[in-house]
């Protein structure tokens, strides 16, 4: 049995909830979204990628906690995110063992609560032939759980997904911070959770030549792996330019994040969601005066 989503009696705040991706860096952002549980606080719209879309359906559900303990308890499960998962199955993030047996079975996901949410819920992924980003609107945890697989699903180590006609993987390919879209929702507050420290510079894919392999059916989202250093880069540089201006409030990790993609270390996951709560609880002050503003 669940008890009640943390939603319940909440008045929504008139914000958008931007999530930015990362994996296991998803800790980070996992900490923020259990302070913004414990003080009721929920916006009206969230949109996630990757480790933020998984983050942002508990939160979305109202389950504090959640994306934390799972996390912690099966980072060293093979079955849940790992190299030899990609070996024995043809996906690193293991999705029997995540999106049915775990949510299903061991640590049961409330798809009623999800359902019946006030909050939107936009989850990102990748569009293999068109190279573009697909926004789809999350009603149903379980009948559009292909969409939440799509958005986690890491180039070389996953599977295409296939959903109405779509050939879908990561959505941190073409759109790894969804703040432009959240402002075409014409909402006027932004609160964006990122999962690296200011000063970060993502680097050119090593893997380019293996890449260029797998997805040769597919030029344009090669075009999109192939320059997203830059466009990760420009991305961050124009958001670090809206929080000056006070247009956005960005919540970020304040130091350098050392946890891996695939990280099994228990006690380090747990210090990066501590910091993830940290860093929301110092911010919430300053959060109540942008969103007054």
């Amino acid at each position: 049995m669940h008890g009640a989503p943390a939603w319940e009696g909440a008045t929504l705040a008139h914000a958008n909830l931007v999530l930015e991706g990362g994996a296991m860096r998803g800790q980070f952002t996992a900490g923020v979204l259990d302070f913004f549980m414990d003080q009721k606080f929920f916006c009206e719209y969230v949109v996630g990628v990757s480790a933020g879309a998984l983050c942002g359906g508990n939160y979305v559900a109202g389950a504090p906690g959640r994306s934390s303990l799972i996390n912690v308890k099966y980072a060293a499960d093979n079955r849940y995110l790992s190299m030899q998962s990609f070996v024995r199955t043809g996906n690193a993030y293991g999705r029997e063992f995540a999106f049915h047996e775990i949510p299903d079975v061991l640590d049961p996901f409330d798809y009623e609560a999800f359902r019946r949410s006030p909050i939107r819920f936009e989850a990102v992924s990748t569009n293999l032939e068109t190279g573009e980003a697909d926004y789809h609107e999350m009603h149903d945890y379980h009948d559009d759980l292909p969409y939440l697989i799509a958005s986690s699903s890491m180039p070389l180590v996953s599977q295409i997904v296939e959903a109405d006609g779509k050939l879908l993987l990561d959505g941190g390919t073409s759109d790894s911070v969804p703040l432009l879209h959240s402002m075409l929702t014409g909402a006027s507050k932004h609160i964006v959770v990122l999962t690296q420290a200011a000063g970060y510079k993502k680097k050119p894919n090593k893997l380019m030549a293996l890449m260029r392999q797998r997805y040769a059916d597919y030029p344009y989202y090669l075009d999109r792996l192939q320059y997203r250093h830059y466009e990760y880069n420009r991305l961050y540089r124009w958001i670090e330019r809206e929080q000056a201006a006070g247009r956005i409030f960005v919540i970020r990790p304040p130091e350098p994040v050392t946890v891996s993609s695939m990280e099994h270390d228990a006690d380090k996951l747990l210090a990066l969601y501590e910091q993830g709560l940290a860093a929301a609880a110092q911010a919430w002050p300053k959060l109540q005066e942008y969103l007054a503003g």
